[in-house]
């Protein structure tokens, strides 16, 4: 059988006309481009990490988390590593198109980037990602942070409940929240959202991007995208639409040149903001070790 050709998100009407009007962008447009492309590029200390997880939702985290680190990877200077802890198929290497024969903790060279890149998987220029064991807790601290300092950002994508990803997310500079668009979806973001305020962790809340993922076409007709994403902004929250896409549904390489020209725009945004909230946090004081970020 021929390997399943891969489809753009756009039908071809709609790239004819985007292509036809460009000459034709508006001046707020090409402003809001430059103002996120500008975002992207700010500069940061080394080691800021991103985590991006589902809040139990099911959301597919692998394919977001190619997204925003193709997006970085291209408009940054410094080095890009996604870390794949998801533990489900597609993985983050095959949306990457990268193979990962390695995990940290199982072959991961840390004492230099030479030797580190020699058991990571290559994925573009400046882009690198690797295996993580879900439920391996003790690989943040022997793995995950000796190596995170060769690169500028690395993004963990994860699910719920695994052990790794919770001890990352104490040391998390921000995160990234996707979750399904659904009602079901929603409540549950509400729920967390209002247990990190109940517990004074609104510093939290304010350094997460909520994507709303329509990942199953229309899976809930009676969602209400606008209304859920007012209620999830006035938390203090990031919030960002990715509308569905055909090709990401496919489940093959992320391939930018293919996605929907909205899911392109959403991936720079969600990118830009989470970028921004790790490198606003300031450095922890003294003495504060193992209580989370200092903000």
């Amino acid at each position: 059988m021929s390997p399943t050709k891969s489809v753009h998100g756009d039908l071809w009407v709609r790239r004819f006309g985007r292509a036809a009007l460009a000459p034709f962008r508006s001046v707020s447009e090409v402003a809001d481009a430059i103002e996120v492309r500008g975002r992207l590029q700010r500069a940061s200390a080394t080691g800021r990490r991103i985590v991006v997880d589902d809040l139990g939702t099911g959301a597919d985290t692998a394919v977001v988390t190619a997204l925003v680190a193709r997006a970085l990877a291209h408009h940054r200077h410094d080095r890009v590593l996604a870390v794949d802890a998801t533990d489900r198929l597609p993985t983050l290497g095959a949306r990457l198109g990268a193979r990962t024969e390695h995990a940290l903790g199982e072959g991961v060279e840390t004492g230099s980037f030479e030797l580190a890149e020699k058991s990571l998987g290559a994925a573009a220029t400046g882009l690198w990602t690797v295996r993580a064991a879900q439920d391996d807790g003790g690989v943040h601290a022997s793995g995950l942070l000796p190596i995170s300092r060769f690169f500028g950002v690395t993004l963990v994508a994860g699910g719920s409940g695994g052990t790794f990803v919770d001890a990352v997310a104490e040391t998390a500079h921000s995160r990234i929240r996707v979750v399904r668009a659904t009602r079901e979806a929603a409540l549950e973001v509400g729920r967390r959202i209002d247990e990190l305020l109940r517990y004074g962790r609104r510093d939290e809340v304010e350094r997460s991007v909520v994507v709303v993922f329509d990942q199953e076409k229309r899976e809930d007709p009676g969602f209400d995208a606008a209304r859920v994403t007012r209620i999830i902004a006035e938390s203090g929250a990031k919030v960002v639409l990715m509308p569905h896409d055909r090709h990401l549904a496919q489940g093959l390489a992320v391939d930018t040149r293919r996605i929907a020209d909205v899911t392109h725009r959403a991936a720079l945004r969600i990118a830009a903001e989470a970028v921004n909230s790790a490198v606003d946090v300031r450095p922890r004081p003294e003495g504060t070790e193992g209580r989370g970020e200092w903000v």
